[in-house]
């Protein structure tokens, strides 16, 4: 029998995505997590990514109990960010958020993210989260930038004190859809091999017209699980979607209008130290393409007039790096030809 959580006539407030590939193993767990939420005005969206295990049975058996949850199945698997964005395009809720399957809502956040942004009409809700490890009982919080913040100042909080994750932040749906649409249309030519929050939250920023900040710990990321979708990262076809994503924003920022000088060194040359040479740097051994696409855009930063020699330098010490690695990959790859 079908538990009646809210009127079938009534919209959600909140849907709640979940994109899964194999992960049988973490489903009653995030399900349980968010049955402990007070919010019952939801819809759970599962939005499995072409699994060959067992993610299907668990989740229809879930549904004929709990009429909240919609099951949708890629035919083929595309990867996070492909997923994501097909649950949001399919949600009713007037606010989404996305987890991983093998991390856990807590806190009651939901209903107190919802009530914040209805008080002050917001677009973007950010909360604070736990990261760590629980079979070590190591955890560490994690919080952002606090106040209310309107445009146009939401388009620079993507470079500004905030993490750069999807997962703790309630969106309004509709920006969410927007900021989809805004991404196709700036970066329809890249490749979005693996989730990136990075590039979602770059366009979900640049849509909204209005952020807050809800101080509760509200969402546990769990590095115990060893084949969790981020661990996926750096083998080299996923790394070279990462760079190549991460670089077209860089490319973006140059493009802005020349009167705009903020975005072109705060979004394009910042971005580049403090998101990809900080997290990224160590990672250029994994890449074994990108390297033409990655040079152009560095050379054209390199050309510009707004950069200052310090800024040049470094991106000169960045340049050299990924071209030692391009010529170590051309070796490899004779090597491989001639086995």
């Amino acid at each position: 029998m079908k538990t009646e959580f809210f009127s079938k006539e009534d919209k959600p407030k909140i849907s709640i995505i979940i994109t899964i590939y194999n992960q049988e193993s973490f489903i009653l767990k995030v399900y349980s997590s968010i049955l402990n939420q007070s919010i019952k005005e939801i819809e759970i969206i599962f939005v499995d990514d072409n699994s060959s295990d067992n993610s299907f049975l668990i989740i229809e058996k879930l549904k004929r109990k709990d009429q909240r949850i919609v099951y949708l199945k890629n035919k083929k698997n595309h990867g996070t960010f492909f997923s994501r964005n097909k649950g949001v395009l399919h949600a009713n809720g007037e606010y989404v958020i996305t987890i991983d399957p093998d991390d856990l809502l807590l806190n009651n956040i939901l209903i107190k993210c919802y009530d914040y942004a209805n008080r002050y009409n917001l677009d973007i809700i950010q909360f604070y989260h736990l990261v760590g490890h629980l079979k070590n009982n190591e955890l560490d919080i994690i919080n952002n930038r606090s106040g209310i913040v309107f445009q146009p100042e939401t388009n620079n909080l993507f470079f500004e004190y905030h993490t750069r994750y999807l997962w703790d932040k309630l969106i309004r749906r509709t920006i969410f859809i927007k900021s989809i649409y805004f991404m196709k249309d700036k970066f329809k030519k890249e490749r979005f091999i693996i989730h990136n929050d990075d590039t979602a939250c770059f366009g979900i920023f640049k849509s909204a017209y209005s952020y807050g900040q809800v101080k509760e710990v509200g969402y546990f990321y769990n590095r115990d699980i060893l084949n969790s979708t981020t661990r996926k990262n750096f083998i080299p076809i996923n790394i070279n979607g990462r760079f190549r994503s991460l670089f077209a924003t860089m490319y973006y920022y140059y493009e802005q209008s020349e009167d705009n000088i903020f975005e072109k060194t705060k979004g394009g040359y910042h971005f580049f130290e403090y998101r990809i040479v900080r997290k990224y740097e160590s990672k250029i051994k994994y890449l074994t393409g990108e390297f033409e696409y990655i040079n152009r855009v560095l050379d054209i930063y390199l050309n510009s007039t707004f950069m200052n020699s310090t800024q040049k330098n470094k991106l000169k010490s960045f340049k050299k790096k990924i071209n030692n690695q391009y010529e170590k990959q051309l070796k490899i790859n004779f090597n491989n030809s001639n086995i």
